[in-house]
């Protein structure tokens, strides 16, 4: 009975942590600040609240200033970026585009763009790599709490609308990316590095390797609008997964054992 009290207790946690997120974000859509992230400030502060209701911190999470864990946001930046290229690269040569340089950034709006990404992408980390996570994992075990989380962030973006195929696609490339983030997480026990994959990953295929041309795009694809075979579907899926399998391998084999144990 006491045992049975305590599943109940621990779940009941998890269950109030799920609803104080879902609140904070929607007050954070009419509550603004300048320059300030109020959805951002209101989920860390509720991971805080959380795991101190345990007598934890937020270094659970690997969250702090120190040195070794800070320098794994720009190493995430730059594994998701080239990552991402190498994917770019090959899904271009399978469709047969021509990759272009743009030979006119928009500097300016570059860098703005740079940091707006990074407060949307840290309010995803807090939400499936934060508390929720962690409770769930002691719940539970790493794999379900991983499968679970895992389509709820795919859930969180938008894949049910449009062709069924392009969604699949879609929905297929955030779960890895939650494999990946997820990874980095446990690897190397701490969340700034799961911010640094997210960050870079999102900028760089959203503002630097585009499919179009845009104001801050690095390079973009020219080429006609083209029917594909089975066989080129399959092969683009696998170029548009690439780059997280490669940034899931490498993360194995800088971390080869788990370094945050819940």
């Amino acid at each position: 009975m006491k045992k049975m009290l305590s599943n109940y207790i621990e779940w009941l946690r998890l269950a109030v942590a799920v609803v104080l997120m879902a609140a904070a974000l929607i007050m954070s859509g009419f509550v603004h600040i300048p320059i300030v992230s109020v959805g951002l400030m209101l989920v860390v502060l509720i991971n805080w609240v959380m795991f101190r209701s345990e007598k934890l911190n937020l270094s659970a999470l690997g969250f702090d200033l120190k040195p070794h864990h800070l320098m794994l946001v720009p190493l995430g930046l730059m594994a998701a970026s080239l990552a991402y290229l190498l994917s770019y690269g090959v899904g271009a040569f399978i469709r047969g585009d021509e990759v272009r340089l743009n030979a006119a950034v928009d500097w300016k709006a570059f860098f703005y763009k740079f940091w707006l990404v990074l407060p949307t992408v840290a309010v995803q980390d807090f939400l499936v790599v934060g508390y929720c996570y962690h409770k769930l994992i002691r719940l539970t075990n790493v794999r379900l709490a991983t499968l679970i989380v895992g389509f709820c962030f795919v859930s969180m973006h938008d894949v049910w609308g449009g062709n069924i195929i392009n969604n699949l696609f879609f929905a297929s490339g955030l779960f890895a990316g939650y494999l990946m983030f997820s990874t980095a997480l446990l690897r190397s026990g701490s969340i700034w590095l799961v911010i640094g994959l997210h960050w870079g990953n999102n900028f760089t295929n959203s503002f630097i390797f585009t499919l179009k041309p845009t104001a801050t795009s690095w390079l973009y694809l020219h080429g006609p609008l083209r029917v594909f075979s089975t066989w080129q579907a399959i092969a683009l899926l696998v170029a548009f997964l690439l780059n997280t399998v490669c940034v899931i391998l490498l993360i194995r084999v800088v971390w080869r054992k788990r370094q945050l144990f819940v």
